[in-house]
């Protein structure tokens, strides 16, 4: 056997190095190159996820301007272009169909097939061939293909999870947007009262992410890692609901002040033309321009004189569920929420806190004012201490020290009915607390002292 000197390399080493060589290489580049694919794959069935969730919103497309005409809709809203094309719309969170619909289980996309359903989604049933793309259709067949996300209790509403085990997870991904409390983004539920109401969306979204924002993905991570977010994320707070009442109390006075948002430019439509203030869209976009400041309307104190619409108030809608209220905010006529596409005026966190105003937030001002008179039916003497202890601060014992507003005394006797509701309510977008917390006789014998303020 031939020897060779230290360091030196037969030709049989040499040949043999460029075989390992050869064969690591392809070894990592078929690695790489599955890798990708996987990687790649997830992509496709998240990025599905989300035009099923919302195709328009993922693609940054204009929603049709007709209603699609296999849906059912009970009550058209600024939303209903929008919502009747969503695949989820029909098929739901689970892919179970919804009965209201007509529709069942969603069938698999067979060996996901991008052209077989792509030809599906282009009948006369679904009309989506002018609308996406075939990337688009690709992705959906992945995402239908895929795994469906963990199953969820349709009773309790929840996924077996560790609420204690993705805290850090949660805290240093999801708090960027949602804050640590899950109350940070406005134009949402707070985050724990949407998992509650809405767990199959929240699991798809956590999933899949949202559609056409910045929320990713977590679809790469363990299904067990995500059901143990899902449960952390379910014990997150509410907002506290007489803050909420409170706050649409201050909506419903000058939603514009209180939001920082600009007013429509145009006459709101549903004001009438003829009214008093329907060449000032500052004013006539208010809710209590129409409704009145003692939730009346036209059987109220607004029903005469130079704030007069004929419209009728909100006593009716006193005790109603919240929904049913934000469901009118949203419609035609009010038209107070819309979307990219159509910017309206309040966000949904203002809607919901103007809703439990209207719901849970109003009183019979006939209770505590003369209805013709306005004179309050209070104790102004015993008013005078509670006054000068709480109001004063601000607005002086003579009511006249707050350079920013009109005198107390002036407001209380002209309009008693305002008083009273910022006295409860507060001042939008000002220091002025709300007192809704406070016994009603408290607050009727301030308004009652405030009336012989000079």
């Amino acid at each position: 056997m031939a020897t060779h000197a230290r360091g030196s390399v037969s030709q049989w080493d040499k040949d043999r190095l460029a075989v390992v060589t050869i064969v690591l290489t392809l070894f990592i580049s078929l690695n790489m190159s599955c890798a990708v694919v996987l990687a790649d794959d997830i992509y496709s069935i998240a990025r599905g996820g989300r035009l099923f969730d919302n195709w328009i919103l993922e693609n940054k497309d204009r929603p049709p301007t007709e209603n699609h005409p296999q849906y059912q809709i009970d009550r058209p809203s600024m939303h209903s272009n929008e919502s009747s094309w969503r695949c989820v719309s029909c098929h739901g969170w689970k892919h179970e169909g919804r009965i209201e619909q007509g529709t069942g289980v969603l069938k698999k996309a067979k060996g996901s097939d991008p052209g077989m359903l792509a030809s599906i989604l282009r009948d006369g049933n679904h009309q989506y061939g002018l609308m996406l793309s075939e990337n688009d259709f690709s992705d959906l067949a992945a995402y239908i293909q895929a795994d469906i996300i963990p199953s969820i209790d349709p009773g309790a509403g929840i996924i077996v999870g560790d609420p204690e085990q993705e805290v850090k997870l949660y805290a240093t991904i999801c708090a960027n947007c949602h804050g640590d409390n899950g109350l940070k983004l406005n134009n949402m539920l707070p985050l724990g009262t949407f998992a509650r109401r809405h767990p199959e969306e929240t699991m798809h979204k956590i999933f899949n992410g949202h559609p056409g924002e910045r929320m990713p993905p977590f679809r790469f991570l363990e299904a067990s890692r995500l059901a143990d977010l899902f449960a952390y994320i379910q014990t997150l707070p509410d907002k506290n609901l007489l803050a909420s009442i409170a706050r649409g109390g201050r909506l419903y006075d000058h939603w514009q002040k209180e939001t920082g948002a600009q007013p429509p430019t145009s006459r709101h439509p549903a004001y009438p033309r003829q009214a008093p203030g329907a060449t000032k869209p500052l004013t006539n976009w208010r809710c209590k321009e129409c409704h009145g400041w003692d939730y009346k309307g036209l059987d109220g104190a607004y029903g005469r004189g130079s704030h007069r619409t004929d419209i009728k108030g909100i006593r009716a809608l006193a005790g109603s569920e919240p929904q049913e209220v934000m469901a009118l905010l949203m419609d035609r006529n009010h038209r107070y929420h819309g979307s990219r596409w159509f910017q309206a005026p309040l966000d949904l966190q203002d809607l919901i806190d103007l809703a439990n105003f209207v719901s849970y937030g109003q009183i019979d001002m006939d209770e505590y004012i003369v209805p013709i008179s306005g004179i309050a039916k209070g104790n102004p003497e015993q008013g005078k201490d509670d006054f000068n202890a709480l109001c004063a601060t601000c607005h002086g014992k003579n009511g006249k020290d707050l350079a920013t507003g009109r005198d107390i005394g002036d407001v209380a006797r002209k309009n008693p009915w305002e008083a009273l509701h910022k006295i409860r309510n507060g001042h939008p977008d000002e220091a002025m607390p709300a007192l809704h917390a406070l016994d009603m006789t408290f607050l009727v014998d301030i308004l009652a002292h405030a009336q012989t303020l000079p």
